[in-house]
C-alpha cells in the first residue's frame, strides 16, 4: 500500500497536482504547458472524462482525486499568469475547506470548478470560465494602473 504524500503547504500540494496533471494529460495525447491556451486542451480532457463517467462509474474518492489533479492545473495556470496565493478556505456554498487561490482581491476555487465540470457537464466549460475570469482580471489590473 502506498503511503500518503505529505506537503509543507497548500501551494506545494497544488503545484504537485498540476505537475501530475501535465503527466496524466499525455495519456490523452494532450500537451499541457501552463499557457492560457492550454486550458482549452484541459477542457477537451474534461469533456472526455464527463462523457466516460456513465460507463466508468467513478467513486466519490476518484472524482475528488480528479478534481485535485485538474483543479491544481487550472489554478496553477491562473497563478502563473495573474499571481496569487494558495490557501485552504471554506467554500462559500458549503461548510468544507477546499484549496483556494486568491487572485487580485478575489477568490477562485479551482477544484470546485472542476467538480462542477465533471458532474454538470459542458455548461461548466473551464475554457469559457477562464476567458470570462480573464476579462474581469484585466479590468481590475488596468483600473489599478490608472
Amino acid at each position: 500500500m502506498l503511503s500518503p504524500v505529505s506537503y509543507n503547504s497548500v501551494a506545494e500540494m497544488m503545484q504537485s497536482q498540476a505537475e501530475e496533471a501535465v503527466a496524466a494529460a499525455r495519456s490523452y495525447h494532450v500537451d499541457l504547458d501552463y499557457s492560457e491556451a492550454s486550458l482549452e486542451r484541459l477542457e477537451e480532457i474534461l469533456g472526455r472524462l464527463y462523457r466516460a463517467m456513465p460507463s466508468s462509474k467513478p467513486s466519490a474518492s476518484q472524482i475528488e482525486e480528479a478534481c485535485k489533479l485538474w483543479g491544481g492545473y487550472l489554478g496553477e495556470v491562473v497563478r502563473r499568469r495573474w499571481g496569487g496565493e494558495w490557501s485552504l478556505d471554506t467554500y462559500p456554498a458549503g461548510s468544507f475547506a477546499t484549496p483556494t487561490l486568491t487572485v487580485v482581491a478575489g477568490k477562485m476555487f479551482p477544484t470546485m470548478k472542476i467538480h462542477r465540470r465533471l458532474t454538470e457537464g459542458p455548461k461548466e466549460n473551464v475554457w469559457e470560465f477562464y476567458r470570462m475570469m480573464r476579462r474581469k482580471l484585466e479590468g481590475l489590473v488596468s483600473s489599478k494602473v490608472h
